[in-house]
């Protein structure tokens, strides 16, 4: 089960004369996905009697991921509207870019509703906390905070998920144009055992 955040390291720079711009663009996503995942309360963090810390980061969370959901849906209507208007300009990068941010929407969405779920449990221990004390009490408290923490390790879960497949997706992307890139700036071969000098050294 993820309870933490996984490490999404900046695509490394590189030197081929290619356009890296949408591959840096799915990074971006994914750093910040990963990012709202970190943000995200633990199981040790959510206290019997205080959780004023873990629903003020649920609203953090939620309005964060609101507005990269948003986002995502934004971008891909945009630049469908662009290849209707503009097709020459959309490029088979921006095509897979595009699909890639789509495909992101998925787990994204789920976070989301996870998220949601979590709120609804908040205010049920909110009830419960502020109620009077009744026999089994105590473990409906802990039951409760149990399923709170459930819906959270969840979210983080989706967060990661869509995290990954932006990460596979970038690099998917440079490795497709990376070889013809290489083939453009490498120089000749040298003929094995031969007097030809037609290679270069580097």
């Amino acid at each position: 089960m993820l309870t933490g955040r996984e490490e999404f390291p900046q695509p490394k720079k590189v030197t081929l004369a290619v356009d890296f711009d949408e591959a840096g663009h799915l990074h971006m996503v994914m750093n910040e996905l990963a990012g709202i995942a970190d943000r995200l309360p633990l199981v040790t963090q959510i206290h019997p009697t205080s959780r004023s810390s873990t629903t003020e980061d649920l609203e953090d969370a939620i309005r964060d991921l609101t507005r990269h959901f948003t986002y995502l849906a934004h971008t891909v209507a945009n630049r469908d509207r662009q290849a209707h208007r503009y097709p020459r300009r959309h490029t088979a990068q921006l095509r897979e870019g595009t699909a890639a941010l789509a495909r992101a929407a998925t787990p994204t969405g789920r976070a989301l509703a996870s998220l949601g779920e979590a709120v609804t449990v908040t205010g049920h221990l909110h009830h419960l906390t502020h109620s009077p004390t009744e026999p089994g009490h105590a473990e409906d408290l802990q039951h409760t905070r149990t399923v709170l923490n459930g819906h959270i390790t969840q979210a983080r879960t989706h967060l990661l998920a869509a995290a990954r497949q932006l990460r596979a997706d970038a690099h998917r992307l440079l490795t497709a144009q990376a070889p013809a890139a290489s083939s453009a700036l490498t120089t000749l071969p040298v003929p094995a055992a031969s007097s030809s000098h037609r290679g270069h050294g580097r």
